[in-house]
């Protein structure tokens, strides 16, 4: 009822034109491509310090963790996809090299195909030995190399064939076991084991624990649970370890059933004397019941994605941990166990029962109040060959259980100070041969671009970034306003690139920054690829750049989309997502430090004409981007970067806050309630230069009794946008003596 006015006055009343606001939330780019750890699923990062903590510091491997690295300096919030290996690999027939000397023994290397043995083993290859451990090893495929398997000698197998698997050799050191009990004499014989395929034949993993076991309860240990990274890949085998400490006997606590433990995540490199804690978890217990459940405090959810992109949860509680969840709880174990122990470790080859028994074993230190017992990785760097990829079919070989009261011949209780010891990480995977080469820059092809087979459909690299790419199609649980796949070309890669160009038409609210091909592609071939794309969701840029990786100081040459995401966020940032990403106030590319094709007014005139956004070294102004223009043939407001953006942001805007009003009555009061929110936000865009006019209908003339009945509410939004100022023409007239200049 309206109010009544009678007697003059001054009346005010207020509006609420803000409570639909808390739809919006932060919103990012989306970052598609592979990187050196990290989760397996898109993650979202807010900061610098999270990509750091989850997916590593950028070196230049990888072109995404730089994409990313300089997003995040101008913006606030990323979506990170990381890309891994599917399917795995075959390590074709590697080498156990062992030593006997007497009754011993042991076997003390394992070697694998470097990038140049093609895949073709070491199968024929001869060996000579003589005393003291030196061998020969011949053969078409691994050359003619001589070494040693004595750790102080100067030609030993790491000294000879090195550790990396893109070395000079067709063999590299997988693992050479260096504490020895073997004694290098006239007597020591050496011999050379072909073992049989090694199969890694799944998709990148995440890494494991042994299985945390309990005390002896009337002489039975139970299994009780594992811990997993949140991370995946190889480097999550050396990057935490953790800790069981504080252990407390079921009773002693509270009068609980259930006894308490806490469980720490140390850094891998750490010592026991000198610790480097990342979290503590206190006090926690196996009571599914208690606030202090280990699941519960630590978190056991688990996302994985489908080829389809379909996102499905495991656990109960939500991860409150950086570093771990709780994986493969027992929950029929006895109320008082507590772990006091774990099973063994698994070997790092796949080899008979003989074979096995000869692979040195993980040994283990004793606990005191001072020292965390547990897997010795302090004074033992044999024990980290354990901490790697665990082939199919690997045994235990000779290792043992690890408990504290019966570690070393010692006999710990419960509840005793000393009661603490250290776990190691093994099977994190990355998914793919560590000797895949990694193709950047000019020598990216269909078939590897940063070490992903991207050539067809069905290729290991393409299904795996489609993982993502699909995922990203569902924009109700990823929101994002921008996309970049770095080192995926339309010439090369077309499968994956038209996908994503599909599925951002699709989703309606996101921009793709593209590239059209490898470094090194010319002008013409550049403009002939963007001649056959027709989308005003997307835009490409030519040259590739060149820019200083920060965390390793070196000159990497990388794509456009590496540093164009930053001067996108930089022009949000500075001014709003209207303006034009481009010219000397708002398109320096930060970080760039050289273009591969420093281009003439001809050449960028040639570029624009085709749709190609020109990337401009101008002396004494930096390396700029000259253009913003999409790739839509069809002359209109459309084809300029700055419109289509200001229609992404309006159109997300404005469909997060309508969420609000659907199952609200479709009446006047409802439609004012999306004109209160609509009108006051377009006229703010048009008062920072956004819009030259607009108009919000969403009365009777659009809902209709008919549409109504239909259980519809129409709006109807009418804008102008402003365009930008891209070419100035200034006229000089030259003017006759005694000439006027009239206003």
């Amino acid at each position: 009822m309206a109010e009544k006015l009678v007697s003059p006055g001054v009346f005010t009343k207020e509006n609420d034109l803000s409570f639909l606001q808390q739809g919006v939330a932060e919103i990012g780019a989306a970052f598609v491509g592979p990187f050196l750890e990290g989760p397996l699923v898109p993650t979202i990062v807010n900061s610098q310090a999270d990509l750091e903590t989850w997916f590593g510091k950028a070196d230049g491997t990888y072109y995404t963790p730089l994409a990313a690295q300089s997003y995040l300096r101008e913006a606030g919030t990323a979506t990170i996809c990381r890309v891994a290996g599917v399917g795995g690999y075959v390590e074709t027939a590697p080498l156990l090299l062992t030593v006997q000397s007497g009754s011993v023994t042991q076997s003390v290397g394992i070697l694998f195909n470097s990038v140049l043995a093609s895949n073709a083993g070491f199968v024929g290859t001869t060996l000579d030995t003589d005393d003291e451990g030196d061998f020969l090893l011949s053969g078409s495929n691994a050359g003619l190399l001589s070494a040693s398997l004595d750790v102080e000698d100067t030609n030993d197998i790491e000294a000879v064939f090195g550790t990396s698997p893109f070395g000079s050799k067709k063999p590299y050191v997988y693992g050479f076991f260096k504490n020895t009990s073997i004694t290098f004499d006239a007597n020591a014989s050496s011999s050379v084991t072909v073992l049989g395929n090694q199969s890694f034949t799944f998709d990148a993993q995440e890494a494991l624990t042994p299985m945390f076991k309990s005390q002896q309860i009337s002489g039975e240990r139970y299994d009780l649970f594992q811990i997993e990274t949140i991370g995946a890949g190889n480097a999550a085998n050396n990057k935490i370890k953790i800790g069981i400490s504080n252990i407390k006997a079921a009773g002693s606590v509270n009068g609980t059933d259930y006894g308490t433990f806490t469980v720490t995540v140390r850094a891998f490199g750490d010592t026991n004397k000198k610790k480097s804690v990342l979290e503590t978890f206190a006090n926690v217990n196996l009571d599914p019941n208690s606030p202090n459940y280990i699941a519960r405090v630590i978190g056991d959810r688990k996302l994985s994605i489908a080829n389809d992109g379909k996102i499905t949860t495991s656990g109960d509680w939500v991860n409150q941990s950086k570093y771990i969840r709780i994986a493969n709880l027992n929950t029929a174990a006895p109320v008082q166990a507590v772990p006091f122990g774990h099973e063994k470790y698994k070997l790092p080859i796949s080899a008979s029962t003989s074979v096995s028994a000869n692979v040195p074993v993980v040994t283990f230190v004793t606990a005191s109040a001072t020292q965390f017992g547990g897997i010795d990785l302090d004074g033992n760097v044999d024990n980290k060959i354990y901490m790697k990829p665990i082939p199919n079919g690997a045994s235990a070989g000779s290792n043992a259980v690890f408990g504290l009261d019966v570690a070393n011949g010692g006999s710990l209780s419960v509840g005793s100070s000393a009661a603490q010891f250290v776990v190691a990480f093994q099977e994190g995977f990355d998914g793919m041969n560590p000797a895949t080469p990694i193709y950047k820059g000019a020598d990216i092809t269909g078939g590897n671009t940063q070490g992903f087979n991207l050539s067809s459909s069905t290729s290991s690299g393409s299904v795996a970034y489609m993982k993502h790419i699909n995922a990203l199609s569902n924009a109700d649980e990823w929101d994002i306003n921008m996309i970049v796949v770095p080192g995926v070309t339309k010439n090369d890669h077309s499968y994956v690139h038209t996908a994503v160009v599909d599925m951002v038409e699709q989703r309606a609210d996101a921009f793709f920054i593209t590239e059209m091909a490898i470094a090194g592609v010319g002008i013409s071939s550049t403009n002939t690829k963007a001649g056959e794309l027709d989308t005003n969701y997307a835009a490409t840029y030519y040259p590739w750049v060149k820019t200083i990786d920060i965390n390793t100081n070196k000159l990497v040459t990388v794509p456009p989309s590496v540093l164009l995401p930053a001067v996108f966020a930089a022009n949000d940032r500075v001014a709003a997502e209207w303006f034009a990403p481009a010219g000397l106030n708002r398109g320096g590319l930060i970080g760039a430090v050289d273009v591969l094709d420093r281009l003439t007014q001809s050449e960028r005139d040639t570029l624009y004409e085709a749709k190609v956004n020109p990337i401009c070294q101008f002396p004494g102004q930096g390396i700029v981007v000259w253009g913003q223009k999409t790739l839509q043939d069809k002359p209109s407001a459309l084809d300029r970067i700055n419109v289509r953006r200001l229609l992404l942001t309006v159109r997300k805007y404005i469909a997060s806050t309508s969420k609000y009003l659907v199952f609200e009555q479709n009446t006047s009061t409802t439609r004012n309630r999306f004109l209160n929110i609509v009108n006051p936000y377009l006229e703010s865009i048009q008062q920072r230069q956004g819009l030259y006019a607009f108009r919000v209908v969403m009365d009777e003339t659009n809902n209709t009794p008919d549409v109504v009945d239909r259980n519809i509410m129409k709006g109807a939004i009418y804008l102008q946008p402003t365009k930008t100022a891209e070419f100035i023409q200034i006229d000089f007239n030259i003017l006759p003596t005694g000439a006027t200049f009239n206003g």
